[in-house]
């Protein structure tokens, strides 16, 4: 009887264990987030600077994310969404966690809105509920070039049903353009302020700035600090290293220097919260 329990426990930790790997194995539903941006040569003070409380020590500019210029044409038809995208079609980067191969960038077409009439379609399916949150009946393709060859040879459908139409498949590999180096305009700009002591004896505060078309935007951890217990000291934020030279604990002015700008580099811009 003890030998009897014991196989069917076996049998039963392993049925668990299949469940448990087939759900593991289940194709993730895709999201897609927008892509980091480039940092670009901007308007730093090469060497030394004296720095006031308050003072921008550090200022690079927000480059436009990268966007994908077909050179080859692309015929899609996955789960009856059909594309013909032609020559000369652009695609805006992306990122897309989870894509197998984990690829640093998508180009995913632009995002459409469901004509009003699907959208009624959507509604009546769904009653009182979908009239007052319309169903968006939308597909998008996104496509990645797996082995950095300068071809797109892999997609994804966004938005499909089923873990088959969600699963990244091959396309016939076709040639693109990457257009880049483009500033966003609209005094975006990723910056260091000096802030002093900010209420602490042994370091110094640098906050860091996102500002995007005028308006600023909150990163998660903008305070950095820098000891000042022994001089010179430096510090590396966001990819620039800060070296204090000398400061005035009376004045709080410090001497500083950039070794390193913030650019080249990039920055994942914080999603805006409604």
């Amino acid at each position: 009887m003890t030998a009897e329990i014991h196989r069917l426990f076996v049998l039963c930790f392993a049925a668990l264990l299949a469940i448990l790997t087939l759900t593991a194995a289940k194709t993730v539903d895709y999201k897609v987030r927008p892509a980091s941006v480039p940092l670009l040569p901007g308007r730093t003070l090469k060497g030394e600077q004296i720095a006031v409380p308050g003072a921008i020590i550090a200022q690079s500019l927000i480059g436009r994310p990268e966007t994908a210029l077909l050179v080859d044409p692309i015929a899609l038809d996955r789960l009856g969404q059909k594309r013909n995208f032609t020559r000369e079609t652009v695609f805006e980067s992306a990122s897309v966690p989870g894509v197998p191969g984990d690829p640093p960038v998508l180009f995913c077409e632009t995002e459409q809105d469901p004509s009003l009439a699907k959208a009624m379609v959507g509604s009546m399916g769904f009653g009182l509920v979908g009239m007052l949150r319309p169903t968006k009946l939308v597909t998008r393709y996104c496509l990645y070039d797996s082995d950095q060859d300068e071809t797109l040879d892999h997609a994804i459908l966004i938005g499909a049903k089923g873990d088959s139409g969600r699963a990244p498949f091959a396309i016939p590999p076709a040639r693109y353009g990457l257009i880049s180096g483009m500033a966003l305009g609209g005094g975006s700009e990723l910056r260091l302020r000096y802030a002093g002591t900010a209420g602490e004896k042994d370091s110094l505060a640098v906050d860091a700035e996102l500002v995007l078309f005028g308006m600023n935007r909150p990163l998660p951890a903008p305070r950095h600090k820098i000891s000042i217990a022994k001089l010179p000291s430096y510090g590396v934020i966001e990819g620039a290293v800060v070296t204090v030279l000398e400061f005035d604990p009376a004045t709080k002015i410090a001497r500083i220097r950039i070794d390193r700008d913030l650019a080249p580099g990039r920055l994942v811009v914080p999603e805006q919260k409604p």
